[in-house]
């Protein structure tokens, strides 16, 4: 029989138990509620990193989207102004020579032809731009044809100049995949070594080789020039978009970022060298890399 200490003593055990039971459940939902709490937490977690980079692909779009404007902006801005200025040239030569009918009728067909160039460029600024957005591949493309019509294109453009243009090629039967742009790159370079140029005669040679690079064939091009040549701290920043270290320079830093720019579209490489090694006043070599197909 108990006595009443000890019933005292049992109804505090009671109590004690009855509280731990209370202490136990309320932990128990307080785990559940945290459990909810980290669940509904990781879930918000990942729709913020979700919507962060989202966020994030929208910037790199938009920036994307800023520089194919920019380079299409040059592309016009740099192209035209040649055009234009050679028009303008190509009007003055007619005031000069208007008692020569057929040197007239010479310059009037310069003159149209840069007319139906500036076509084409507007024409191949949306085939560019197809092109950055995979939506048309580039088509194989016999090299030497292109090259040609472009040497005869500038020595058309520059007759008050003595220019002497050699290609000398491994192979008639060369192929790339390319488009029309393929002539913006060879006669921006030809052009380059004009403009650069104060010697007498004008020496510009175009050799064309097969190189292997990393298991893959290239068409090497090196257009070698007798110009002013390009000194070393010069030879990366010229394919910058809009880089001219002095007034001689101007343009040249355009034209050849969007040879660049055109280069790297045909998964190509694009340098420029001394022609004589160690030497820069002795001219450049402009080399470009272009894989080979069959």
């Amino acid at each position: 029989m108990l006595n009443e200490e000890n019933k005292d003593n049992m109804e505090d055990l009671y109590e004690i138990k009855a509280r731990l039971k209370q202490e136990i459940a309320k932990r128990i939902q307080l785990e559940n509620e945290l459990n909810i709490a980290l669940d509904e937490l990781n879930l918000s977690n990942t729709e913020y990193l979700f919507a962060i980079r989202k966020l994030e692909g929208y910037k790199d779009s938009l920036n994307t989207a800023y520089n194919r404007a920019e380079f299409y902006k040059d592309l016009c801005s740099h192209d035209i102004n040649n055009i234009l200025q050679a028009i303008l040239s190509g009007m003055q030569l007619c005031e000069m020579n208007l008692d020569d009918p057929h040197e007239i009728k010479s310059i009037i067909k310069i003159i149209t032809d840069q007319v139906i160039r500036g076509a084409n460029l507007i024409s191949n600024i949306r085939k560019l731009s197809q092109i950055e957005g995979t939506k048309i591949s580039l088509k194989r493309t016999k090299i030497r044809n292109i090259l040609k019509k472009s040497v005869d294109y500038i020595k058309k453009s520059y007759t008050d100049k003595k220019i002497n243009i050699k290609v000398d090629s491994v192979s008639e039967q060369l192929y790339i995949q390319a488009n029309e742009l393929i002539s913006d790159v060879f006669e921006n370079i030809l052009i380059n070594a004009i403009k650069h140029n104060k010697s007498a005669i004008l020496e510009i040679e175009v050799m064309i080789s097969r190189e292997q690079k990393l298991g893959v064939n290239y068409l090497r091009f090196e257009f070698q020039d007798n110009g002013l040549g390009i000194s070393d701290p010069r030879k990366e920043k010229i394919f910058q978009r809009g880089y001219s270290k002095n007034k001689t320079a101007q343009g040249m830093g355009l034209g050849l970022s969007l040879v660049k720019k055109i280069i790297e579209n045909y998964k190509g490489e694009i340098w420029v060298e001394d022609r004589v090694i160690g030497d820069y006043s002795k001219g450049s070599n402009f080399v470009l890399l272009i894989p080979e197909v069959n």
